[in-house]
């Protein structure tokens, strides 16, 4: 029986996903932490299904396939993996992420202990050995909109989002967290729901981050366990794009389904007893 349930969606991922598959053996193997890898197909064109099927044919115990015939975005088809998930914690991880340095028996614990925690985030780092900027505040739509400039024409504006100075070697709660990374207990998954279907590819990430401070939980930044994000950010690529469009799409859904267009929100977590 698995204790970490590692949910990764693929689309067109043949360059990253041996690295990421070989990092979560090796982690959890170093730990002796029983698991299983539900990879989620979105209907890749390349090889990204052989490599699956062949850690799937290597190890049938810990690996399972789910196979698109084509790309339902992000949130359909990470709640199939979800679905299919038997560990008490989940791990949502990106397919171009290798899991690096710290202790993935330290992050269970806080959530088994912890028990208003409901995201906890490690700490991204980009392939040039920096920081990734992946904790942010809940952003207002003007906050969005002043990032146009620099998508369409690399204009440097301003991050109103990002929190200033952030200390990013130290443990912090946030507003938000990017789910390249997200550490869960499935206890708390199921309390606050699946991602949000109406959102086909973003903001799926802040919307579930507003719910779980709704529901009472806190979203924790957690520096001690990293993780090398080769970030591909798909709708930075092409502003008129149908991914980017969809991304628009999608914050103006989060924006009538939460509010926020101008005023930042604010919500604290509230003291939980739950049964470990």
């Amino acid at each position: 029986m698995p204790r970490l349930s590692f949910v990764i969606l693929t689309w067109n991922s043949e360059k990253y996903l041996k690295a990421c598959f070989e990092s979560i053996l090796r982690s959890c193997s170093k730990e002796s932490i029983p698991f299983e890898v539900i990879a989620v197909d979105n209907g890749s064109t390349d090889s990204s299904v052989a490599i699956i099927q062949k850690y799937k044919d290597e190890y049938p115990e810990n690996f399972i396939l789910i196979a698109l015939g084509r790309n339902r975005g992000t949130t359909y088809p990470r709640n199939l993996g979800l679905k299919q998930a038997t560990g008490t914690y989940i791990c949502i991880l990106d397919s171009d992420t290798e899991l690096g340095e710290g202790s993935l028996k330290e992050i269970l614990m806080i959530l088994a202990t912890q028990h208003d925690v409901g995201i906890l985030a490690p700490r991204l780092l980009l392939p040039d050995g920096s920081v990734q900027n992946s904790v942010k505040r809940f952003p207002t739509m003007v906050d969005k909109l002043m990032k146009v400039p620099r998508i369409i024409s690399n204009i440097k504006t301003k991050d109103a989002d990002f929190y200033k100075e952030f200390p990013f070697n130290m443990e912090r709660d946030v507003d938000t967290a990017i789910s390249a990374c997200w550490f869960i207990r499935k206890k708390h998954w199921d309390n606050v729901g699946d991602l949000d279907e109406m959102i086909f590819y973003a903001p799926e990430d802040l919307d579930y981050s507003i719910r779980v401070w709704k529901a009472g939980y806190r979203i924790l930044y957690y520096p001690l366990f990293t993780v090398l994000h080769h970030t591909q950010q798909i709708s930075h690529r092409s502003p008129l794009s149908k991914t980017s469009l969809s991304h628009f799409k999608g914050l103006i859904y989060y924006y009538w389904k939460h509010g926020g267009w101008m005023i930042r929100p604010r919500y604290e977590a509230v003291s939980r007893q739950e049964n470990i």
